[in-house]
Parts: structure tokens; C-alpha cells; sequence
């Protein structure tokens, strides 16, 4: 049996590092050869664009984003040709475990020539959103011509409805498949919303992992005081003052993850350089965690964060996957105000009890990773 995966991965992004990892690092340790389909999208800098496999939603992609993608990109070049920060050495590091296929600098190289498994699986994150900047057909599995089988593993889509046409192509895609697997009840309901076939809710691969395996992959921080972790994907300044408010009224130390500020101003310690194993670390010595982010809402119940807290914007529009994610383990009152008016006592009410939050994976777990060894073993 070999099994090939396609997922967003080598992405200067927590999330979709760990998630793409977990997922090659649980159906290898099956012992199972397994590797991950090198598609490269524009974020990396060989990327070749396509004249036939385009985004769907090319309206999106505004005159602005285009030109910042660009320039991204030509930073990018010009940076690789003098030398790798240390943050991306950090990811280039960790990804270095995971085995590849051969390189696919765009989608017409993919379709020219597709690599051969017996299985292959459309991994996690939002690799269904018709809003990437990329084409996501390849993501559906549509250049398999071997007649290998085709299962999704927690796919995600991001949004809560999809245009006409859109469901017209997801439903034609996904025929072929032997499975759905897909991360969010949201996405569940829509697909069985507009398709006859079944589809199964199970975990973001990250929780295929558990804490002893992630503690393995962690760097912990030297960081001698109890603190606060801060980890949001942007770092605005309502919750960033929010935390810095709960830090003072808990008389703790505040850590501000954020790789891309260069300054947080006075009450906090930034930290902008942390690896993907540097992130295990703060999140698993942390007192509490406040994030907006879907993964650091996981790796707070994984790394059993001694409690967290989760924000959504009011313009949020992808917030449904942590919504659905608190309430699958019934942690909704960990769910923070949209105007953050909560205080560090009446958080400290709201403690997790992790034996509790510990079985709730266990069980979930073990339902995922049914799913997979219906396939994964045959």
C-alpha cells in the first residue's frame, strides 16, 4: 500500500505546517509509505502559474492582493538569494521529516504527469475554499488516473455557502470518491445540503497526534514565571489590549506569538521568532491561552493549556470552525464576547477540567481514526 497526500503544506503558517505533518506522521507510524504530494502554490517562489487551472473566485483576488503576492514574492527571491531568516529556517527544519513526492512547480506539471498510489487522500485545512488564490480543483483529486481510491481526511471549506456553479463542481468531483471525511458539522451540512453521498465528521489531524507524541516535536521555551499565551493571526489591537489587560488584572506575565509584528508597544513580551516546535512549547508550559486562531484553539486542548479562551471577530467570516469545534468538546463558554468584555475573574471561573477534556478527545480520536483504517490498512 502506498498513499499519497494533497494538502496545504510548507506554509509559513503554524496550522497548516502541524496539521500536514500530523497527518504524514500518523499514517507512517501505521507503517504505511506515505508522503505528501509537493504541489507548490504561489507562496513559493518556483510556482508556475496555469492559463487552464485558475482560481475560482478570481474576483477575490483584487488588483491590491495581486500586487502585494508579487511583491511577496519578489521579496522572497531577493531574500533567498542573500539568506533564510531564522523564523523560515525553523520551518524549513521541521518540514524536512515529512517525505515528499517529486516537486510539482504548478498544476499543468501535476496533470502532465500525476504520481501514482493506491490511495490517495485530500488532507485538512481549507482546501475546499473557492476563495484561495489558487485553483483548488487539484484538491479534489480530479488528475488521478490510475483508478487508486480517493477518501478526504477532515477537508475544511471554510465558508458557509458556495455559489450555484460551485456546488455544481464540488458534487461533480467528489462522485469519484470512496470516502468524505470533512472537519467542520458546517461543512457537513452543506455538502449533504446539495450531494447524496455520505460524509463523516472527524478531527483536524492534529489531534491524530497526542501530547506525549507533540511534547517529542517541542521546543519548550526558557521561561521561568507562569504566563499568558497570546497567539492571534493578526494581532489587532482589541485583543491585544484585551490580553494585556487580563495579564495585569492576573498579575501574570504576558507572551505575545506573533510573527508578524515587530513591536507590541509596552506590556507584553513579543516573541516573533518561534518554529513550529517552538509553538508546541509556549502553548504546552502556558497558564492561559487567548487566541482567534482555529488551531491555537486545538493545540490549547492538546498541549492541555491550563486554560484558554478563543475570539471571533464580528467580521470574521470563517469563525464557524471554532464555534463547531468548542461545541463538539462542549467548551462553548470558552468562547469569548465579540466586544471582550470579560474580566481575568470571571475567566478564572470557567476552568477546564482536563480529565474530562481528555476522554472527549480519546473517544473522538478513536472514531478518526476508524475512519482512516478503513482505507489505510486495506
Amino acid at each position: 500500500m502506498k498513499i499519497g497526500i494533497i494538502t496545504i503544506h510548507k506554509s509559513p503558517s503554524y496550522g497548516a505546517c502541524l496539521q500536514s505533518f500530523a497527518l504524514w506522521k500518523y499514517i507512517s507510524s501505521e507503517g504505511v509509505d506515505c508522503e505528501i504530494i509537493d504541489l507548490h502554490r504561489p507562496t513559493h517562489i518556483d510556482f508556475k502559474k496555469s492559463d487552464r487551472f485558475l482560481p475560482m473566485r478570481q474576483e477575490h483576488l483584487t488588483f491590491k492582493v495581486k500586487v502585494l503576492t508579487e511583491l511577496f514574492k519578489l521579496k522572497d527571491k531577493l531574500l533567498a538569494k542573500v539568506h533564510l531568516s531564522p523564523l523560515e529556517k525553523k520551518y524549513n527544519q521541521f518540514n524536512e521529516e515529512i517525505k515528499y513526492s517529486k516537486v510539482y512547480k504548478g498544476v499543468d506539471e501535476l496533470y502532465a504527469n500525476p504520481p501514482s498510489y493506491d490511495l490517495y487522500v485530500t488532507g485538512s485545512d481549507q482546501v475546499w475554499n473557492p476563495q484561495q488564490a489558487y485553483c483548488i480543483e487539484p484538491y479534489f483529486l480530479t488528475f488521478v488516473n490510475n483508478g487508486g481510491k480517493k477518501i478526504s481526511y477532515a477537508a475544511s471549506i471554510g465558508l458557509k455557502d458556495l455559489l450555484s456553479e460551485e456546488k455544481e463542481k464540488f458534487a461533480q468531483w467528489l462522485e469519484s470518491y470512496d470516502a468524505i471525511g470533512v472537519r467542520e458539522k458546517s461543512a457537513q451540512e452543506l455538502l449533504t445540503s446539495f450531494m447524496n453521498k455520505p460524509t463523516t465528521l472527524v478531527l483536524d489531524p492534529t489531534f491524530l497526534l497526542d501530547k506525549e507524541s507533540w511534547l517529542k516535536e517541542s521546543v519548550l521555551p526558557a521561561v521561568d514565571d507562569s504566563y499568558i499565551l497570546l497567539f492571534s493571526l493578526f494581532t489587532p489591537s482589541n485583543i491585544l489590549n484585551f490580553a494585556k489587560r487580563i495579564a495585569e488584572e492576573s498579575d501574570k506575565r504576558l507572551i505575545i506569538l506573533a510573527p508578524n509584528r515587530r513591536e507590541i508597544g509596552n506590556g507584553g513580551i513579543l516573541v516573533n521568532d518561534a518554529g513550529p516546535r517552538e509553538f508546541l512549547g509556549y502553548f504546552y508550559q502556558a497558564d492561559m491561552v487567548i487566541t482567534d486562531s482555529f488551531h491555537g484553539t486545538v493545540f490549547s486542548m492538546i498541549m492541555e493549556a491550563g486554560n484558554f479562551f478563543s475570539y471571533i471577530a464580528p467580521n470574521n467570516r470563517r469563525g464557524s470552525r471554532i464555534v463547531d469545534l468548542l461545541s463538539l468538546f462542549q467548551l462553548e463558554d470558552h468562547l469569548l464576547s465579540p466586544e471582550l468584555k470579560e474580566t481575568a475573574i470571571e475567566l478564572q471561573s470557567h476552568q477546564i477540567d482536563l480529565s474530562i477534556l481528555k476522554e472527549r478527545i480519546k473517544e473522538e480520536r478513536a472514531k478518526s481514526i476508524s475512519f482512516l483504517a478503513n482505507y489505510i490498512h486495506e
